[in-house]
């Protein structure tokens, strides 16, 4: 049940993030803004996301997760409703950045919530079914967000919003237990986990391999129109494949021992940056472009889950803060991306060579995920916390 709760909630977690970049130019229009002005609430967002995540989430160190977990779904409720109701840019800009700090507390506390609730052999799925959550929003939130908002207004797509987050909400009330976590350690001991190598490998690896997906995926729209010669109307389903693969990658993801993660991983690393290698020449040919958007999205939403519960297991009574310090990790790549990818359009390489370069940096990751395998000297399999009375 409670994988259930924190994948919807993820589920409406992840449609908040990225359901404006389908209304954009409805934002800034309705707001008197041009449309790279209204891009900044998507900056905002991220930047947001990376830094007010992880010192939210070493100031509620103390809090017990259930309530903690309580308390950010009602703020993002607020959030997407104040977001709706905004009136001008700078309301709809503070109410996307509340959102933001919601969301990266959200992700640090739901991983705690998910690996306390099950035993150490379920961990790694608890963490791919709130991973799946995310994945579904690529799949079904972000489109229908932006099919309502095309056709009703921007605003309604945050009430979309709110409405999932408040389900959200009430499943979190109802069906979230209370789970013992270990002491809050104090900012220096938990400053203290980014002292160990295993844990700035792990974090390396997320920029790496995700600014490589990134990169590509930021330019993927254009390029199955120009290069691959798609139609508009058929490179949205182009993009729900994409979706489905990475719903089939966090699902795999859950089939891996926590214990073995650090020998499995480069195996789906190795896959993304070949397949992004290949994007060129995949691009050329429909079949080939279909097959290659999948790949990426499953292979992404396999490493992902992966290296998030690796991280954990390897910080000890820091995990909520290393969980959460992975999530700016993403953010971080979430920026280089598309710059690495806009670097290789004004150089004048095309749009067949961005998935390439973008695949450079995802084998970095491979190197640096190997590395993590040699110096992992024992299984990071955390201490479960046991579900409590009282927390």
């Amino acid at each position: 049940m409670i994988a259930f709760i924190l994948m919807l909630s993820a589920f409406a977690v992840g449609t908040s993030e990225f359901i404006i970049v389908g209304v954009l130019p409805e934002v800034a229009a309705d707001l008197g803004v041009d449309v790279p002005t209204a891009g900044l609430l998507v900056t905002a967002y991220a930047v947001s996301v990376a830094v007010g995540g992880p010192v939210l989430t070493v100031f509620t160190g103390r809090i017990s997760r259930r309530t903690l977990l309580i308390s950010v779904m009602a703020l993002a409720f607020v959030a997407a409703v104040a977001s709706a109701l905004a009136d001008d840019y700078t309301l709809l800009m503070v109410a996307r950045m509340v959102g933001a700090l919601a969301q990266g507390l959200f992700f640090a506390v739901a991983s705690q919530i998910a690996i306390a609730a099950v035993p150490p052999e379920k961990q790694t799925a608890a963490i791919a079914k709130v991973v799946n959550g995310v994945a579904l929003s690529t799949i079904l939130g972000i489109p229908l967000g932006t099919l309502i908002g095309q056709n009703y207004g921007w605003r309604a797509s945050f009430v979309l919003v709110a409405a999932l987050t408040a389900i959200g909400f009430v499943g979190v009330v109802l069906g979230t237990p209370k789970v013992a976590h270990q002491p809050d350690p104090g900012v220096r001991a938990s400053l203290f986990a980014f002292g160990r190598r295993t844990v700035l490998l792990g974090l390396a690896t997320t920029v790496l391999s995700f600014t490589g997906l990134i990169t590509a995926f930021t330019y993927v729209a254009p390029a199955l129109r120009e290069v691959t010669g798609f139609e508009p109307g058929w490179v949205t389903g182009v993009l729900l494949v994409y979706g489905l693969g990475t719903l089939v990658g966090s699902t795999l993801a859950g089939k891996v021992p926590m214990h073995n993660i650090s020998r499995v991983l480069p195996i789906p690393l190795a896959v993304l940056g070949v397949a992004l290698l290949a994007q060129g020449l995949m691009l050329e040919s429909k079949v080939g472009a279909v097959v290659s958007v999948f790949v990426l999205g499953a292979s992404a939403f396999t490493a992902g889950p992966l290296v998030h519960t690796y991280l954990m297991g390897q910080a000890g009574s820091a995990a909520g803060l290393v969980a959460s310090v992975n999530i700016s990790a993403f953010n971080v790549a979430a920026a280089l991306g598309p710059m690495l990818g806009g670097v290789v359009l004004t150089s004048g390489l095309g749009l067949q060579w961005v998935g390439t370069v973008g695949g450079v940096a995802s084998i970095l990751g491979v190197a640096v995920a190997l590395v993590v395998g040699r110096v992992t000297v024992r299984p990071a399999v955390p201490t479960p916390a046991p579900l409590a009375a009282h927390v």
